[in-house]
């Protein structure tokens, strides 16, 4: 019997840290991220299972680390006095599914469920038989990371107003700022309807409480009290716009609608997208954190729609907020997800293209209507020259061109934002020590980035600019120490920083002078335009091999966002097996389906693709047009390759994937043998069926320095210099 995909959600898996992900209900890229907050202080996400719940907010970040943001317009029901000072309250019975989310909250005795659409909490309180209703909306509410300062590295009220206009109605704004990423402002708009009137209406600020209908200012809040009702139903309808755009989410999405119907349509749109992917075979645990990590992989960004929840400009183009960050999701999300869903993707790369129209630059993360820090370079180059290479129609790779190049070609007013640290790049040829956080590795991330460049160039047939910018991804061997085999960093003056040591952080993670979250040992295999040349330089495959096996078997790796395609790199040794191995230990030891069963911020579906791609077979390289081939978990899986009727297959026979020692001994791809163990989009774009032999007897295939796959830089070179 074939079960719906949402059965084998599991809401907790990664909600505790680090994956930091939410517990609370969400639809794919929903602008209402509905769920309980913590008491202070506070994950990313809000949310920790040993402490009391303090409140249930409508908006949230999933799986980010850094300072908090969001957990806006929080609602908390109580019981006795109407007040303003409610206590951080126990829990019982807590449980959640795709969609859905109930507590029993202590001492009141209240039962509380949550669902959501799109743009609307929807909450059910079954307050206990004798009690007074209370319902406390918190209009400044946000969620609070320990240690970090309010309104830089961690959000805060601004202010904002509350206003009861009718007795089941209330109205208003949050003003915030603060968070990851940048401290600009911004808005929180809500309408809440109640399906009882509230014979008691109170309101209050920082000041203290009003004896009036309306208050404004930081931290106002409202209470409504509704006697002894039982039942409350309550809509709360946000936006980014306004009170009408709040109100008008609530009448064109949930009115008239009971909650149960409410929870049951987000359950079906959560089949309909999980269904895009239908696995067979594997273990419980497997298919739980898949169909689990899939809803994960869509949680962000937030769709606004066309010309709708988009505060800034109407441009015809449909918009999305928190890209949270690509710097993460280029490594293997966004490919991913421009399998199973291509429409969309192209609706995002023009989204970040009319973005480019409006404020000069790409962005490279994208929250409420400003960008946002920059880790490396310009992810959306990346993705830009992939999905050109693919083929994907709708762009305008002209226009994405010329943004391209501005980010090489003209300084940036504000490179923590937008743009590169450019003049040390262009004028020495490499990021000194006079930039003083992650040179080496923001250098890695500019030369790669030039070479994509160059690679959409060449597709739109500009050839000069395709040379000179093949040429200037080279700049990538600039700060490559061949004495100690590892990227290391340079001073102004060419001589290198000693001493050095690769496996060291030199402050912290984030804070390096050198490299950004990792060490030179983790970041000198981010050569992905020339991973061939990465080979040489390490004395050729054998000695390649031995590198990797020492990385790995010394405890230098773990699955962070700039490592994930690591364990991969055999195949550019000529031993996909061995690739198969090792990504198959990470996928067993690392990710578990339980509550911390992520290992590091699950980052805008970055760990989650991992999975997904390891559990499936199928691996993209960022910025390319292939994918590697690896021992799948599943005995099969039929991917719909977005709106069409088009199937991607990949089946297996013989071995069971679950066996000790499996590895791939045969392939083909529509019935022709196939021999390499990488394939290009092109190959399964308009469907396709690859049937991997499985064995667990040693194989030569794949194997061999004639089927690795393409590592483009040295063949782009001698193209230009035709």
């Amino acid at each position: 019997m074939n079960m719906k995909p949402t059965a084998w959600v599991d809401p907790f898996i990664g909600t505790e840290s680090p994956g930091h992900c939410l517990i609370g209900p969400y639809l794919p890229y929903s602008i209402v991220r509905l769920g309980p907050d913590s008491q202070l202080p506070q994950p990313s996400n809000g949310y920790e299972i040993a402490k009391p719940i303090r409140r249930f907010s409508h908006t949230h970040v999933s799986g980010t680390g850094g300072g908090g943001r969001y957990g806006n317009i929080g609602v908390l029901p109580f019981t006795g006095l109407p007040r303003f000072e409610v206590e951080s309250t126990g829990k019982s019975g807590e449980s959640a599914e795709a969609g859905y989310y109930t507590v029993g909250l202590a001492p009141w005795n209240i039962g509380v469920e949550l669902t959501s659409t799109p743009r609307v909490g929807v909450h059910r309180y079954r307050y206990p038989e004798g009690a007074t209703a209370n319902l406390l909306i918190d209009v400044g509410s946000v969620v609070q990371v320990g240690a970090d300062y309010p309104g830089e590295d961690t959000g805060y009220s601004t202010g904002g107003f509350c206003e009861f206009v009718s007795s089941t109605e209330l109205i208003g704004r949050g003003d915030f700022r603060g968070g990851w990423g940048h401290k600009f402002p911004y808005s929180v708009y809500f309408y809440a309807k109640f399906d009882k009137p509230a014979s008691i209406r109170l309101v209050r600020n920082a000041a203290g409480p009003f004896p009036k209908l309306a208050i404004d200012g930081p931290n106002c809040m409202a209470v409504a009290g509704f006697g002894d009702i039982g039942e409350l139903n309550v809509q709360v309808g946000i936006s980014y716009v306004s009170i009408a755009k709040a109100r008008e989410n609530v009448e064109r999405e949930t009115l008239g609608r009971d909650f149960d119907d409410v929870r049951a349509s987000a359950s079906e749109t959560w089949d309909r997208y999980l269904s895009r992917i239908d696995v067979k075979g594997g273990t419980e645990e497997q298919r739980k954190l898949f169909y689990t990590l899939f809803t994960r992989l869509v949680c962000m960004p937030s769709d606004l729609g066309v010309d709708d929840e988009n505060a800034f400009w109407k441009s015809g183009k449909r918009h999305f907020t928190d890209f949270y960050a690509l710097w993460d999701s280029v490594r293997n999300a966004n490919s991913l997800i421009s399998l199973f869903d291509p429409e969309l993707h192209v609706d995002m790369l023009n989204c970040l293209l009319d973005i480019a129209d409006h404020i000069g630059w790409i962005p490279d993360a994208w929250i409420q209507g400003h960008s946002a820090m920059i880790q490396g370079g310009s992810s959306a180059d990346i993705l830009l020259s992939e999905a050109a290479q693919k083929g994907f129609a709708g762009i305008d790779y002209a226009k994405a061109l010329q943004q391209m190049r501005k980010n090489n070609e003209m300084e940036s007013p504000d490179p923590w934002l937008y743009g590169r640290h450019l003049p040390e790049y262009r004028d020495l040829g490499y990021l000194s020590t006079n930039i003083r956080k992650n040179c080496v590795s923001r250098h890695m991330e500019y030369a790669y980035q030039d070479w994509c460049i160059g690679k959409l160039a060449d597709q739109l047939g500009q050839a000069d600019v395709a040379g000179d910018y093949y040429a200037s991804s080279r700049k990538l061997w600039n700060l490559w120490r061949e004495d100690i085999r590892f990227f290391a960093p340079k001073h102004p003056s060419g001589e290198w920083v000693e001493p050095f040591e690769p496996n060291k952080c030199y402050v912290d993670c984030w804070n390096d002078p050198y490299f950004y979250e990792g060490t030179s040992w983790q970041w000198s295999f981010s050569a992905h335009h020339d991973f061939a040349g990465l080979v040489e330089r390490h004395g050729g495959a054998e000695a390649f091999i031995r590198h990797l096996d020492r990385f790995f078997d010394e405890g230098h790796f773990y699955p962070k966002e700039t490592m994930l395609h690591v364990p991969y790199l055999y195949h550019y040794a000529g031993r996909p097996d061995l690739s198969a191995a090792r990504v198959r230990s990470i996928l067993e030891k690392s990710y578990r389906a339980e509550l911390g069963g992520l290992p590091d911020n699950e980052d805008m579906g970055c760990q989650s693709a991992f999975y997904m791609c390891g559990a499936l077979g199928l691996y993209p390289i960022m910025g390319q047009n292939i994918y590697l081939l690896s021992v799948p978990l599943f005995e099969r899986f039929d991917m719909r390759l977005g709106q069409s009727d088009r199937l991607l297959v990949i089946e297996t026979e013989g071995a069971n994937p679950g066996d000790d020692g499996v590895r791939i001994v045969g392939a083909s791809i529509n019935g022709a043998p196939l021999e390499r163990a990488w394939i290009k989009h092109g190959e399964i774009a308009e469907g396709a069926v690859i049937r991997l032999v499985l064995g667990t007897s040693p194989s030569d295939w794949g194997t061999g320095e004639e089927r690795v796959p393409p590592s483009p830089l040295g063949k782009a070179l001698e193209k230009s210099a035709k």
